[in-house]
This record gives structure tokens, sequence and C-alpha cells, in this order.
């Protein structure tokens, strides 16, 4: 029995002086436009083979003991609940292998692991550029969230576009999951996976949670990172162009090379998909309206919380001032400090595409594409196909909650020119199908017109 005992004892010890021992790496991992999550990896050697992986058990965290078991059994959470995974071969201090990360998947990695410091990028496809990892021995392996709480509160409670809304019962419960996830979970990853995936949601859209580190402008044209395009354009025949838009965050220069070739090579239909395109801001929205239409459009009407209103109310809103802004900054300043305003569009004088026009659609179309779809739609400029809009359309912008993470919220309601309020509802296409289907049933329906 003594021996059992002795035994058992240093078998505690070993395993404890193995874990004060095992190395951990403080990382960031930056994936462009000042998005930076930190994480801590535990580097597991053997010979020439390196793993390198983020805090196991993160889905039990973040979605409770059974439902973390149930996904693995489907296959739906990573293997020991390990969210980031890198595994690499080592020659010399260089690495190469692959990561695994949320969002994006599976990618290639390479970089160097010298004296407790991990640097290395992410690259999909062989070129495309997708991010950077730096990481540097610590005795650190998690991160306190719990002090983000009460500041997340008092923001939306001082900018939300309308208290009443956090008077209802879906938002207190809300308030009490997002405590309870701020209380367990142990790095930015599963931060930001678990404030945006929170159920039940809260009654608005827009309300997220951003990671940007403030970085110095970084002038060098010295190995310049390709990304992908966000603007797509090709021929699907002789009188159909088709016409991918992304987002509408950074694709105003695409836009402006594209659109004009659109204009001049003047296809008989052109099919432009918005399927997947969260929306993004007013200049690449006008850039597209510019050589879409050639009247002027009531796009619809913002109100803060500074007006009081219960519902649509056209006397009322009419007497919001008139913006046409050039920047998504200015009109976000207009909103802060108003009551509102009635957004517009007006057409310059330049050349725009007077063909037939198909806009592809799906649940995952939102925010600034939704008042496109729905004035294209009620004006029968465009035929809608796909499936239904994301019902996510509210004017929101950023609030610091503590050094790098920032609070995404609706400090603006919105309305279409007739009194629509779109975010919870989204836009109804005419010819609803599969989001797999929708281009197929648009070029079918031209097939048949020809």
């Amino acid at each position: 029995m003594k021996n059992a005992l002795f035994i058992l004892i240093i078998l505690f010890v070993s395993t404890s002086f193995a874990q004060q021992n095992q190395t951990i790496l403080k990382s960031d991992i930056e994936i462009g436009d000042g998005y930076m999550l930190t994480t801590f990896l535990k580097v597991d050697q053997a010979n020439d083979q390196i793993i390198f992986s983020s805090p196991k058990n993160a889905d039990a965290r973040l979605f409770g003991g059974f439902k973390a078991r149930l996904g693995r059994m489907l296959g739906k959470s990573p293997k020991k609940g390990i969210l980031l995974t890198i595994d690499s071969k080592q020659t010399g201090d260089s690495l190469k292998g692959t990561i695994k990360l949320p969002v994006f998947g599976k990618l290639k990695f390479k970089g160097q692991y010298k004296n407790g410091i991990l640097t290395g990028e992410m690259i999909k496809n062989d070129t495309v550029h997708i991010g950077n990892i730096k990481g540097i021995q610590s005795q650190e392996e998690s991160i306190d969230y719990s002090c983000l709480f009460p500041k997340i509160i008092e923001i939306t409670e001082n900018n939300i576009y309308s208290k009443s809304v956090l008077q209802t019962d879906t938002w207190k419960k809300y308030q009490k999951q997002l405590k309870k996830m701020l209380n367990n979970v142990q790095d930015d990853i599963e931060l930001f996976i678990g404030f945006n995936t929170l159920s039940p949601k809260p009654p608005f859209s827009h309300y997220d949670l951003l990671l940007l580190e403030t970085k110095e402008e970084d002038n060098s044209t010295e190995n310049p990172e390709k990304r992908e395009a966000t603007v797509i354009y090709e021929k699907k025949n002789e009188s159909t162009g088709y016409l991918k838009i992304k987002n509408f965050s950074t694709s105003k220069k695409e836009l402006s090379d594209i659109l004009p070739r659109v204009v001049n090579e003047n296809p008989e239909y052109l099919i432009i998909d918005l399927q997947d395109n969260s929306g993004g801001g007013v200049e690449a929205a006008f850039e597209f309206a510019k050589y879409i239409t050639g009247s002027s459009i009531e796009i619809g009407y913002f109100v803060t919380n500074k007006l009081q209103y219960a519902d649509f109310d056209i006397e009322l809103f009419n007497e919001l001032p008139i913006a046409e802004p050039q920047t998504t900054n200015e009109f976000i300043e207009t909103l802060k400090n108003g009551k509102g305003a009635k957004l517009m569009f007006t057409n310059s004088g330049t050349p725009v595409y007077n063909g037939n026009i198909f806009i592809l659609t799906n649940g995952n179309t939102a925010s600034t594409c939704e008042p496109i779809v729905y004035v294209l739609k009620e004006s029968k400029r465009a035929t809608i196909i796909g499936e239904k809009t994301a019902g996510a359309m509210l004017s929101a912008t950023y609030f610091d909650i503590s050094g790098k993470y920032k609070l995404v919220l609706p400090i603006a309601d919105f309305y279409t020119h007739d009194g629509v309020r779109l975010d919870r509802t989204g836009v109804t296409p005419n010819i609803e199908t599969t989001s797999e289907n929708a281009l197929d049933k648009a070029l079918s329906l031209i097939n048949n017109q020809e």
C-alpha cells in the first residue's frame, strides 16, 4: 500500500513538474487591417516535428461540456477542443507546415522557431498572404476578460439607437450569457467566437466585437502582400456578364475600375452576385450606385436616440436633414451628433448600365446590401433571385472598450423611404431558390428569354 502511495506521489510530482516546464508562447496573430488575436500556444516537439496548439477544451468553455462532447462526436468540433494548431517540420530554425484556424480553415504556414520565439506567416493557395504570427515564451496561459463586461454594458446603454430595446427579455437573457462567456474564455480566439455566436442573439443586429491593434503606418514597398480580389467580373456568354461583389468595405477602387468596363461592354444581361456580402460603407455603395442608376434615389431614414419616435413617422422623419455624405466617417459623425438623417443618392451624370439586372442574394447578404436590394427590387430595376437577405440593417460604429478591444453597436435605426424596417426582416427575393441554385436559376431565365 505504501509503495502504491509512493508511486502516485511520484507520478503527481512528475506531472506537475512537466506541466510547469511546458513551453508556452504568448502569441499574436495579425490577420490584416489591424486585426490582432492573442493566444497561448503550447509547444510539443519530437525530433524534427513541432506542433503548436492553443488551449484545449475551448469548445467546452464556449458551449458547455455536453455540447462540446456532442460536437466532437459529430465531427463539428476540433479534436480536444483545440481551435488553433500549427503542425510543422523544422529544418534548422525554419518551419514549414500547415495551420488550422477558425474561419480561415487549413492554410500553409512557414516561419522560424528560435530561442523561444516563433515567427511566421499564413498563406492561402500558395500566393495569398493571410496574416502573421509572433509568439514569445511566457509564464501566462490565459487572459482575464471579466473586466470587459461592465464597460460593454455602459457603452451599450449610452449609445444604442433606442434604449427601449434594452428593456426586452431577450436582451436581459443575452446579458447574462455575455457575462458568463467573458468569465470562461481564455484567449482572443475563444473571445471572438464566443461573442459572435452567443445564444440568444441580442434583439438587434450590428453588435460585434473587434480586436484592432493600432499600428504605425508602414510605407515600405518591399514584399507587398497579395490579397484576394473583392470584385470579379467575367462573361458567362456573349450576352451575359457576371459581377461578384464580396463586400462594400474595401471594394470602391475595384468597382471604379471594373464598372466602367461593364458599362462600355453593355451586355444585354448582368448578374450581380451579392451572396455572402456582409455590407460595408457609403463609399463603395455609392460607387456601385452611380453606374447602375441614372436617377436620384431616396435610400431611407436613419434615426438616433436623440429623436423621440415609436415607429415610422413620415412627417417627423421628413424633418431630418438630407445627407449625401462623401465618406462613411462623415455620415457616422452626422448620426452621432444629431437626431438622424435622410440618406440620398444623386447621380452626377456618370454613364450607367442600361441592360437587364439579376441580383443574387442569400441569408448572408446583409447591411449595406439590403437597401440596395430593396430599392432595385421595388423600382423594378432588377430581379432578385435566391434567399431572403440577412435582416441586418442598422447604422453602426465602434467604441473603445479597453486597449485593442472595440465594441461595434448600432447608433441609428433604419427605415426605407416607404417605411419598411429591414432589421430582423430582410428583403424577400422575387424568385426564391437556394443559394447554391441561384446562379443557375438566373442563367436559365436568361436562356429562356433569348
